[in-house]
């Protein structure tokens, strides 16, 4: 039997079941379209379970609560509806915690076994933290015709758990921060009404990139300005939602970031998921990852840094904490095109923090994005760049060899990103954030379109404002803003 505490609590987290309730407090208007997706696949017949991962602090429980929105005003009965965070102890604590829940929900709300009549909708959010959570979720699907939507604010045990106790039954949507373009359309709707409609990734090798660069670049000088603006404080800041509401103070925003990664992911989520025996050399391993974000970091060499600053570390260790601070979308890790036979940890990674801002609020720098030295700036724009280079079915990559293929004494070319699709087309992507770009510096990209041409649409490079297409080199050139907002 369900607690007298614990039902008070569901009702006040369902309002809806109340004659007159809604969704309280009212969610945004805005709707990230990844989680538009998943609310229309949740409305389909039934399917597959789904789960949101993503970090903390990124929209999860807003969008679950949107979706709920949409459900009600779709003419879903209220009382088909239930709600359950997870990270309310009252309701954790329980004993079978979930199956009694939604016991209690079937004859107290619902009134008629879940099998019978429409079916009911179970958004659980932050499974994560209820003990056995696949195991009863998996009993759940296995024998009622429910849709089931989960969240979990660490992505390391809801991947894990469906990995072991799911596998089949889920399909997982990643849920990053903010993208640029949905910073504007959230916050900024006046600028976000003059761009063409958003694409996804896999539109760039059919050429819409192509199409919507031709379109952002028609823009009025004053449009690009303001956009531009609010570019610069995007860079800096990154997007974490509460950044851009105005539920941060602006002299609170580096503050809020680092209590956020560093005590809530790095001093519990993950050491409450995974054997960290030093938190501390977990610590410093992100930290590193941010000050070289953007470039190759080789395992071994990570390892001795390590050492030299006097944790106690080995290779094997600082190759768990790598994959831990990936599996949690805290940082991405990008390995060499073409994928070797067998992936060795001797093989240099390109590892990229998640969110640039994280960057900048640990150092208290970010150098300006219009004045300071290419060099410097490349590898930040990178980290900024890669974080548009998602969708379902995609594979991201780099590109690093000798122009020589084999020939040690040839030069080293190199191509920041090579996006690759399942049937083995790429894109290779360039950043070049400069005022001036001669051929010479697309060199790794001339070869990588040379030696691959058999699969390779046409590439892209990130620019600092050159625009246009270069119809005899199959080449895109596009801004930086303009590719942000482009998807």
């Amino acid at each position: 039997m369900l607690s007298p505490e614990a039902a008070g609590v569901l009702r006040d987290l369902n309002p809806w079941w109340q004659p007159g309730g809604g969704v309280r407090p009212a969610p945004p208007a805005f709707r990230r379209p990844r989680m538009r997706e998943v609310g229309r696949r949740l409305r389909a017949s039934k399917g597959l379970i789904e789960v949101v991962r993503g970090p903390r602090q990124v929209g999860k429980t807003t969008g679950v609560q949107q979706i709920i929105e949409d459900l009600l005003a779709d003419g879903v009965p209220p009382s088909d509806v239930l709600f359950v965070r997870f990270d309310l102890e009252v309701l954790r604590d329980e004993q079978a915690a979930l199956r009694n829940i939604v016991s209690w929900f079937e004859a107290e709300i619902r009134r008629r076994p879940l099998h019978r009549g429409a079916p009911a909708y179970l958004l659980l959010d932050e499974v994560h933290k209820l003990r056995r959570w696949s195991e009863e979720v998996k009993h759940l699907g296995d024998t009622h015709p429910v849709r089931i939507l989960l969240t979990g604010s660490s992505a390391v045990l809801v991947a894990r758990g469906g990995r072991e106790s799911l596998a089949g039954r889920v399909f997982t949507t990643e849920l990053p921060p903010f993208s640029f373009r949905e910073v504007l359309e959230c916050w900024k709707p006046q600028l976000a009404a003059a761009l063409p409609p958003a694409l996804r990734f896999h539109d760039a090798f059919a050429g819409g990139l192509r199409e919507s660069a031709e379109r952002l670049a028609s823009l009025k000088a004053q449009q690009k300005l303001a956009i531009r603006r609010a570019l610069e404080r995007y860079y800096v800041r990154g997007g974490y939602p509460r950044l851009h509401s105005g539920e941060v103070d602006d002299d609170r925003w580096a503050d809020y970031l680092t209590q956020t990664v560093f005590e809530n992911v790095l001093g519990a989520d993950i050491p409450d998921l995974f054997p960290v025996r030093s938190p501390g050399l977990l610590r410093f391993v992100y930290l590193q990852v941010a000050r070289l974000t953007g470039q190759e970091i080789a395992q071994h060499q990570l390892t001795e840094v390590a050492i030299r600053a006097g944790h106690s570390a080995n290779q094997v260790t600082v190759g768990q904490y790598l994959h831990y601070l990936s599996d949690a979308l805290l940082v991405r890790e990008f390995r060499r095109y073409p994928l070797a036979k067998k992936a060795t940890a001797r093989v240099p990674a390109k590892i990229t923090v998640s969110d640039l801002g994280v960057r900048n609020a640990v150092f208290r720098d970010a150098p300006s994005l219009w004045e300071s030295d290419p060099g410097v700036l490349g590898p930040l724009v990178e980290t900024l760049v890669q974080a548009t280079i998602r969708d379902n079915n995609l594979q991201v990559h780099f590109f690093r060899d000798y122009e020589e293929a084999g020939n040690r004494r040839s030069t080293i070319r190199e191509v920041d990103f090579v996006a690759e699709r399942l049937d083995g087309r790429v894109v290779p992507i360039e950043v070049k954030f400069r005022k001036q770009i001669q051929e010479s510096d697309l060199a790794g990209l001339r070869l990588f379109q040379h030696r691959f041409a058999d699969q390779c649409d046409p590439a892209v490079v990130v620019t600092r404002e050159r625009s246009g297409w270069d119809e005899s080199r199959k080449t895109l050139f596009v801004p930086l803003q303009d590719f942000l907002l482009a998807f």
